[in-house]
């Protein structure tokens, strides 16, 4: 098959005066010059016998003829694709944003995008199958009336001086494949029946539309954050420099952008990408993992001339290596966290920038910015929260509606308490829970050491960011607190958790071990990496029960199961020096506790079985001041003093002497404790160290005997 003979192209200029520089009339010229090529190939270049097969085709052959103010029959295809160029360069020298153009810059040839127009002909006007099944009758059958890949060969054989170039039309379809830009429904039927058919989302790029379902998602430029208004989250970052470091790499860099969740990661991304004018391209869920998919994100990328951006968390000792991006010649960025490490599979430079939680000046800022009609204090407590600079604006708004829906103007530290409580995700809720507040350090009954040094892990925690702002501080940590509480059960060391986040204004979170260990090599550690990274991001106290489960003594090494126990412990180790959150381990058995976990420790606090004073004191506590006129003080005095019961214990107590009281109807008194203390006893098999009371009753008696009560 021949091409039609040409004649001498006719001046372009003028041609397509006034049509707009748009995507989508770039696309339909394109397209059209797609069109006028099949004119003069189909029937040999016969226009009335490709009328006559096909009557549609008359309204493109008008079309053409009228935007090329020619009659002519023949010679359409080189003057449109030269008035095309003509139309193109124009669109250049406006700073048009055209997709197509893009393309072409990143490398794409002219025959292989007039063939991928070609193959996506019908997905704009579905009477194109009339046009190739004709064509293809009695030679090669297309699929659903599209061109096959024998006669995409045949159209394009030969170029423009008729010169033959079958080679390179297989090349081009070869090439649209690797790349992504078209796909193969039959690949299983010889070669030359293969039906390409272009891959949609890159054809709706190429339109000019952003991407639509759950693929990658364009953010436009006018949508993007400007540099100078990115708020830095600390005082060593400079914009500018990193904008000039990215620009003044020999290859367009790849750019690690490390920090929390939710810290404006994407958001300096996007100034980034502004400042560069370009739109920024977000990946959706690990492409990386399939090439097909990696491509046409490299493609897509290509077609908006937008910047891409890949996030992805990744576990500490993790691994991850980007394959090189396809067409695209733009920086690629890789929002991140802290731990893992990634490498380029091209010759891309990396830079990394580290982007921390603001500190409080930063987020203070960020609150007068955010609720400017707030009083100073409010914005003070505000500040105080640890949390990523992109949680602020949803923090304040739903802060804003606690306090509205009390009936307040001005917003309270605990309406900001129940606001974070807006940001619990299901990240730390299948691995912790949380646990009911206390009231604070004065229902904590401890020896005064104990008390010093709980009060001590307080100051601690409330001083943490000054203490690693200070040039003089030693400490490697940061701004973590990591403290153990070591004792017997029931002493307290859950409870003066509870009391120390009470007084902090935060949550405490209980790490649930059924949830987080598994018997699955490496997902005890991710879980717990998560567990950890949530608490930090959402500025939560984190609690660890039973720590000596998860922090035992390594061992020597005599089987695989002490080999990934050992690594488990020693991941442990390295994850809590890293913790930026406050971390509180309570432990019965301390000596069980690995010794780098207690020297990784800031403090460690023993809690000691109480004596007759803190007895005396717990008991007074739990029964509070309206049951204390009916019972006797020395009565009570002398139970304390002989009774060596735990903190736990006497709450116990005096739980079940009200149950008690309210059944007999009456208040708390010295029958109904004795008979709980019985009661207690009886459960750990002793015998109550009290002198019966004569006066009680027989069915208080009985109830003091039954181990159940």
């Amino acid at each position: 098959m021949h091409s039609a003979p040409m004649s001498e192209p006719a001046a372009a200029t003028g041609s397509f005066t006034g049509r707009p520089f748009t995507a989508s009339q770039h696309f339909r010229l394109s397209l059209y010059a797609t069109i006028a090529h099949a004119l003069e190939v189909f029937a040999d270049g016969d226009l009335p016998t490709a009328l006559e097969a096909c009557p549609f085709l008359e309204d493109y052959v008008d079309d053409i003829a009228g935007s090329l103010d020619d009659e002519a029959g023949t010679g359409f295809a080189p003057r449109w694709r030269h008035a095309l160029a003509d139309w193109e360069r124009q669109a250049e020298r406006a700073g048009a944003a055209l997709p197509l153009l893009n393309l072409r810059r990143a490398g794409l040839g002219a025959l292989e995008v007039e063939l991928w127009l070609a193959t996506g002909l019908i997905e704009e006007d579905p009477r194109f199958s009339q046009l190739f099944a004709h064509a293809q009758h009695g030679q090669i059958q297309g699929r659903d009336g599209r061109p096959s890949f024998g006669l995409l060969q045949a159209w394009w054989r030969e170029d423009e001086e008729g010169r033959d170039r079958i080679d390179a039309v297989r090349r081009a379809l070869h090439r649209l494949i690797d790349l992504g830009l078209l796909q193969v429904p039959n690949p299983e039927a010889p070669r030359p029946e293969w039906t390409p058919l272009p891959t949609l989302a890159a054809w709706d790029a190429l339109r000019g539309e952003a991407p639509a379902g759950r693929g990658p998602r364009l953010q436009p430029l006018d949508t993007l954050t400007r540099l100078e208004d990115y708020l830095v989250p600390h005082d060593d970052l400079h914009p500018q420099a990193v904008l000039e470091a990215m620009g003044a790499a020999r290859t367009p860099p790849l750019l690690l952008l490390r920090g929390p969740r939710h810290n404006g990661r994407k958001t300096f991304a996007g100034a980034l990408a502004r400042a560069l004018r370009r739109p920024l391209l977000v990946a959706g869920d690990a492409p990386w993992d399939d090439e097909t998919r990696w491509q046409l994100f490299g493609v897509l990328a290509a077609l908006h001339g937008a910047l891409p951006l890949v996030e992805a968390e990744l576990a500490p000792g993790e691994q991850r290596r980007l394959p090189p991006l396809p067409l695209c010649d733009a920086p690629l960025i890789v929002v991140t966290g802290r731990h893992g490490a990634w490498s380029d599979g091209g010759d891309r430079p990396v830079l990394e920038v580290a982007l921390p939680l603001p500190g409080p000046q930063q987020r203070l800022r960020q609150w007068c910015a955010v609720l400017p009609t707030q009083m100073p204090q409010a914005l003070a407590d505000a500040a105080a929260l640890r949390l990523p600079s992109g949680q602020v604006q949803r923090v304040a708004a739903a802060a804003e509606g606690v306090a509205r829906m009390a009936q307040r103007t001005r917003i309270a530290r605990d309406d900001l308490r129940m606001a974070c409580r807006s940001l619990q995700t299901a990240r730390l809720d299948t691995l912790a829970t949380r646990l009911q507040d206390a009231r604070g350090l004065d229902e904590l009954i401890l020896d005064e050491a104990g008390r010093e040094e709980v009060e001590a892990v307080l100051e601690r925690c409330r001083w943490r960011e000054a203490l690693a702002a200070d040039a003089r501080t030693t400490s490697t940590s940061g701004v973590g607190v990591r403290a153990l509480f070591a004792g017997p059960s029931g002493t307290g060391k859950t409870l003066a958790a509870r009391a120390i986040a009470a007084e902090l204004g935060k949550d405490l979170y209980r790490v649930d071990l059924s949830a987080t260990v598994n018997k699955y090599l490496g997902e005890t550690e991710k879980n717990l990496n998560q567990a950890l990274d949530a608490a930090e991001e959402l500025d939560v106290v984190l609690l660890l029960d039973e720590g000596d489960a998860l922090m035992a003594n390594r061992t020597d090494v005599g089987s695989s199961n002490d080999r990934y126990a050992n690594l488990e412990t020693n991941f442990l180790l390295q994850r809590i020096e890293s913790f930026e959150g406050i971390l509180l381990v309570t432990s019965n058995a301390a000596d069980r506790i690995d010794r780098a976990f207690a020297r990784r420790m800031d403090a460690v606090v023993h809690f000691r079985a109480p004596d007759a004073l803190r007895r005396y004191e717990l008991l007074c506590l739990h029964l509070g001041d309206a049951a204390m006129p009916g019972i006797d003080d020395a009565w009570l005095q002398e139970a304390a003093a002989r009774c060596a019961l735990s903190g736990g214990q006497w709450r116990n107590v005096v739980l079940h002497a009200r149950l008690l009281a309210l059944r007999a109807g009456r208040a708390v008194d010295a029958e109904h404790l004795q008979a709980a203390l019985q009661r207690e006893y009886r459960k750990s098999g002793a015998g109550c160290p009290l002198r019966p009371l004569a006066a009680m009753p027989s069915r208080l008696r009985l109830a003091a005997g039954q181990a159940g009560g």
